[in-house]
């Protein structure tokens, strides 16, 4: 496969790595586990939560975790959807109403929500502007969408300590996430989240490696035993965005 076929906005990519929930499942549990420093699905919650909104719309709700969270610590309406199948599937199970559905195309009325959420979603969607425009539409005026993803430079000591640099550039970032956002809301913030994952075991930075859909085979790089913890550090951007009153 070509670097192309990597992208995070690659269609095909997008179903291999969504059809089940093993690979982002294990990436999350090592994450929360091991990080230091400012968790950014916390900043998430906390900039859903400041909206106390009534109903809300998750875009790309995954397992359903984040969905489920906001339902039961805020008393919110949340309605989900997803492209893939088995994501809806275990948000469902969570008790959310969800749906398959794409973020370029919403099945929803205009002005249905208080509030929009997706976290780590954009980044793998072609047309953003697109998906951008449709979150805003749903929304109702003044209402907020807020949004979660990484800086290109996000945990590239693990792949520089494992010798095998990467190079990236997001089409969704924490770089260029608030231009796309401005077209599209009236005004917009973003925040950052930095920490560091640290690594004491061999065996936990394996399983976070080989959970990588595009940096799985580095896994065998891991050596058998790490002389002292390995620190990464991480960057996640949660933006707020609110849409004109």
């Amino acid at each position: 496969m070509s670097d192309e076929d990597f992208r995070l906005d690659n269609p095909t990519l997008v179903r291999w790595e969504f059809a089940s929930e093993e690979r982002l499942e294990k990436r999350n549990e090592i994450n929360r586990r091991l990080i230091e420093g400012v968790n950014a699905e916390e900043l998430l919650f906390q900039a859903i939560a400041e909206a106390r909104p009534s109903r809300a719309l998750e875009v790309g709700c995954g397992a359903g975790r984040m969905a489920q969270r906001v339902r039961d610590e805020l008393g919110t309406e949340v309605v989900a959807v997803d492209t893939s199948d088995r994501m809806v599937e275990l948000t469902r199970q969570r008790g959310i109403e969800a749906r398959v559905a794409d973020v370029t195309s919403l099945p929803f009325a205009d002005a249905e929500f208080n509030c929009v959420f997706a976290g780590w979603v954009l980044y793998h969607v072609l047309d953003r502007d697109r998906a951008l425009a449709e979150c805003a539409r749903v929304l109702k005026p003044g209402g907020r969408f807020t949004t979660a993803t990484l800086a290109d430079e996000n945990m590239s000591d693990l792949w520089n300590f494992l010798g095998s640099p990467r190079e990236r550039s997001l089409t969704f970032s924490a770089a260029n996430g608030a231009v796309q956002l401005e077209r599209h809301f009236a005004r917009v913030e973003a925040r950052e989240a930095e920490g560091i994952v640290v690594f004491s075991t061999s065996d936990d930075m394996r399983q976070f490696v080989a959970a990588n859909i595009t940096r799985a085979h580095l896994a065998a790089s891991v050596p058998p035993t790490l002389e002292e913890p390995v620190r990464v550090r991480t960057h996640h951007t949660v933006f707020v965005a609110e849409k004109a009153a």
